[in-house]
């Protein structure tokens, strides 16, 4: 899914005839391409699946009811939003790139949802490539780094800050709107799926944007023998102001990476020798 838009945090402005709808309940919308990829520890990629996905970001005790989003393709019918915390919405995940555009094509899509303070119909989000033939970033390759060093991902020493590096975010710029530059995340999750260490969510501080080159993952989340997992996302994003509401689109990209702690589990765990997902576009893990 994704992350990036849980990473997100806007605070948006609105008219006085319609502010008690969304200042009081929506923060902002975000709809979503995203492609995941699993790095195997000698560098090669490969893809995990691609995905459509939307969210609706609340302020605190905010409520959203009948959310859905209609638009070409598979979207015609209607998208429903689920009623979790984070009103969150999936299409059906690919093992291609092909299959992602065909079913959820470029375009413009619309959301709908009530809220106890008011209602949005037909709100547009546009996804346009720019000319280009993909604006999802190409997989990233994560590289780690020890004791000044290339580190090998089966042989990470727990005693050791773990510096984590990747490649140019090659299409990654400031937002002319100055409402969310791109960003990147780095994310680090233990045996059992749970994320542990992060790099920072957008509008906190710290966090990283689209020119950051490096990450470092502290000693004290490593733990002696155990298997865990690093993500490196990039999100490209464009944004924009509807019906006095903020709306970001992304096209986004997750790299994700299997890591092992050399020495002794000292801890009172037993870990699965595969870490569990941690996130739901790692569809080759079991789910915790």
């Amino acid at each position: 899914m994704s992350k990036i838009a849980l990473a997100l945090f806007v605070v948006v402005a609105f008219l006085p005839s319609t502010a008690g709808a969304q200042q009081e309940d929506v923060q902002f919308v975000l709809l979503g391409k995203t492609r995941n990829y699993r790095q195997s520890t000698n560098g090669a990629h490969s893809l995990l699946n691609t995905v459509f996905f939307g969210e609706i970001f609340l302020n605190e005790g905010g409520k959203v009811t009948n959310g859905r989003v209609t638009g070409p393709g598979d979207a015609r019918r209607g998208l429903l939003f689920g009623s979790q915390e984070v009103p969150f919405l999936a299409g059906n995940r690919h093992t291609s790139i092909a299959a992602l555009e065909e079913e959820y094509p470029d375009g413009t899509y619309y959301f709908d949802f009530d809220t106890p303070h008011g209602s949005i119909r037909g709100m547009p989000v546009t996804f346009s490539k720019h000319g280009r033939e993909s604006r999802n970033p190409a997989p990233i390759e994560i590289t780690l780094h020890q004791h000044g060093r290339v580190a090998n991902p089966t042989a990470i020493d727990p005693n050791e800050d773990l510096r984590v590096t990747w490649n140019d975010f090659e299409y990654g710029a400031a937002d002319p709107n100055h409402i969310i530059d791109d960003m990147i995340y780095v994310i680090m999750g233990n045996c059992f799926g749970v994320k542990t260490v992060h790099s920072g969510h957008a509008f906190a501080s710290p966090s990283l944007t689209f020119d950051a080159r490096e990450f470092t993952i502290p000693r004290n989340s490593l733990h002696a023998g155990q298997p865990f997992q690093v993500e490196v996302e990039f999100s490209e994003m464009d944004t924009d102001r509807q019906k006095n509401i903020t709306s970001i689109v992304t096209y986004a990209t997750s790299t994700f990476l299997d890591i092992r702690t050399t020495g002794t589990n000292m801890q009172d765990v037993t870990c699965p020798m595969q870490p569990l997902a941690m996130d739901g576009g790692q569809t080759d893990r079991l789910r915790r």
